[in-house]
């Protein structure tokens, strides 16, 4: 069941598929160097715009932003709580001297221009970075979008279903986070696991039941990825969505990261 795809050709017939998958190859057109993750998590404790939660090992149930909790608390403290820290736009931090100073020019447009050249186009794809304290989990959910999850350093269980619509029919995949919870009866052979290292991606499909756990501390990059379509296609989830939805849920959500905005 595990599967790594290196080859454009590979990508093509697997991004819209359910099954999770491993990223390498041709198909990461980009590298970075990023500053420490030390001084990622001292520059984001300190961010307006950055959320928290403590995200103990497989509780669920939190939704509140806990980010004041942990203002003015030193790295070394922080090691010994419990947090996991998003921010929103890695982009707003590429500055002259900031700490994702460049990451536009040589991660973000690459990216984009890889799609575009293989016939993808897009509502909206923006970079959001994530750090993870020891021992935390972000709990079992959904995304409504396709993500390609950059595990830039630290160690991940990336946990999902071998069968994910045995446990999550189309239907029941658009329902609110609070009602996506973990099915009664599952067992360790139904669950397809990734140990994801450091600088290793994962494709996570769209409405794709799944929650990772970090054992130690950890830092990544989310790309969400709206309106993802190939030659015109949606993937069969995404369709569903908007079906349910009678619109385009992405329509006012980030379009200035849209393909169309990018080509401009």
């Amino acid at each position: 069941m595990h599967r790594t795809v290196s080859t454009t050709a590979e990508f093509l017939q697997k991004w819209d598929s359910r099954i999770n998958f491993l990223l390498a190859g041709e198909c990461v057109p980009f590298s970075f160097s990023f500053p420490s993750t030390q001084c990622i998590v001292e520059r984001l404790v300190e961010e307006d715009k950055t959320t928290a939660i403590v995200g103990q090992l497989r509780n669920t149930t939190e939704r509140e932003n806990l980010i004041e909790n942990f203002r003015g608390m030193s790295f070394g403290a922080l090691m010994e709580t419990s947090f996991q820290f998003r921010y929103p736009d890695v982009t707003l931090l590429d500055r002259p001297g900031d700490i994702f100073e460049g990451f536009t020019e040589q991660v973000l447009i690459p990216w984009k221009q890889y799609l575009l050249d293989n016939g993808f186009e897009w509502d909206r794809c923006y970079a959001l970075a994530r750090v993870s304290g020891p021992n935390t989990s972000t709990g079992y959910h959904m995304d409504r979008s396709n993500v390609l999850f950059w595990n830039v350093r630290g160690r991940k269980a990336f946990h999902g279903f071998t069968e994910p619509d045995r446990w999550v029919p189309i239907e029941q995949s658009i329902e609110k986070r609070i009602s996506q919870v973990m099915p009664e009866g599952v067992l360790d052979e139904d669950i397809l696991t990734y140990d994801v290292g450091d600088n290793q991606l994962l494709w996570n499909h769209l409405m794709t039941p799944h929650w990772v756990d970090a054992p130690e501390l950890t830092f990544g990059i989310n790309f969400s990825l709206g309106g993802l379509r190939h030659n015109g296609r949606l993937c069969r989830y995404e369709e569903n969505l908007y079906d349910s939805l009678g619109k385009n849920p992405n329509e006012s959500w980030h379009p200035e990261t849209s393909s169309v905005a990018f080509q401009k």
